[in-house]
């Protein structure tokens, strides 16, 4: 636990800010023809990445109560 939430919380708060980066990374390489698609699969990892662990605290607090 940080500053007594859960790490599952703090993990769905990174995953929604890279989800939005790695969205307007996107629309700056559709729109805008901007030159940022390395930066935009690099964000696109990170944010399958820390979903996955997200999902995974999620689930050990949903159904074991593990706090982590």
């Amino acid at each position: 636990m940080l500053l007594y939430l859960p790490l599952a919380i703090w993990f769905g708060i990174l995953t929604i800010i890279s989800v939005f980066i790695t969205f307007s990374l996107g629309i700056a390489m559709h729109v805008f023809k901007k030159n940022v698609f390395k930066f935009h699969k690099l964000f696109a990892f990170l944010t399958v990445s820390l979903a996955l662990v997200h999902a995974i605290l999620a689930l050990l607090l949903w159904f074991y109560g593990i706090v982590i």
